[in-house]
């Protein structure tokens, strides 16, 4: 009978090693400007190779995705994907040789909150290959730091119809309005592609053309946890 206690301690202990899960975070950067403007700077996860693995792959296959525009050509590697940045805007020097506009690549991502529950990464990437101007967007990655698996929207939220509806209040209250037809161009409220988390609250971000036009921008706002709380999956 007295190894039934010790037995059922090192049950816990081992149960409780498999779900604590060590993740460290350096800088990487990728910059340079001999062809075209490349500043790429975003945290490199290390620490548990499975998990860390996952959490890098998608954010260089994320930052991949920003910068090739030619999503008929995929290339093997991240490093391959802005080499080829780099060789795109060379053939296109070589085509158009009175067109003097560098092309630019400016990625940084950086954690917005890192807990027990839920790690996210606030990317925010600009993109130029020529014209009045270049195309910028921020997008949030929310990672399951026990697997390293991006959360999506149904993993996070338990509620989606209620959670709108509170996003609904506290845009008409961001923007002044009480009707939302014009920011959704005549369609029923919509929550943004991606949110994310921070110390205070949910992340609401609306990237310029998400909605509206282009002139009013970002739209962004913190609904409290106080708030949101009720309609969350995860605890924080």
């Amino acid at each position: 009978m007295k190894k039934i206690p010790l037995i059922f301690g090192l049950f816990l202990l081992v149960f409780s090693c498999k779900k604590e899960v060590t993740l460290n975070f350096n800088e990487e950067s990728i910059i340079t400007s001999e062809q075209a403007d490349i500043s790429i700077i975003y945290p490199k996860t290390s620490g548990d190779k499975t998990v860390s693995n996952h959490i890098n792959e998608t954010i260089e296959a994320y930052i991949s995705n920003q910068i090739n525009f030619n999503d008929s050509i995929k290339t093997e590697t991240f490093e391959a994907t802005v080499e080829k940045f780099n060789a795109d805007y060379t053939r296109f020097k070589n085509d158009f040789l009175d067109e003097d506009q560098k092309w630019i690549a400016d990625i940084e991502g950086e954690i917005v909150l890192d807990t027990p529950e839920l790690i996210c990464f606030g990317m925010s990437s600009y993109i130029n290959t020529g014209g009045a101007h270049g195309n910028s967007r921020i997008d949030f990655l929310n990672f399951n730091p026990e697997t390293g698996k991006l959360y999506t929207m149904n993993d996070l939220i338990d509620d989606l119809d209620g959670f709108s509806a509170l996003t609904e209040t506290h845009f008409k209250t961001e923007v002044k309005t009480d009707d939302t037809a014009d920011y959704f161009f005549g369609k029923d409220f919509q929550l943004p592609e991606s949110i994310g988390f921070n110390e205070t609250g949910v992340i609401i971000l609306y990237n310029t053309y998400e909605i509206a036009a282009y002139s009013e921008g970002v739209t962004e706002f913190t609904i409290p946890y106080e708030d949101a709380n009720s309609y969350l999956k995860i605890n924080l």
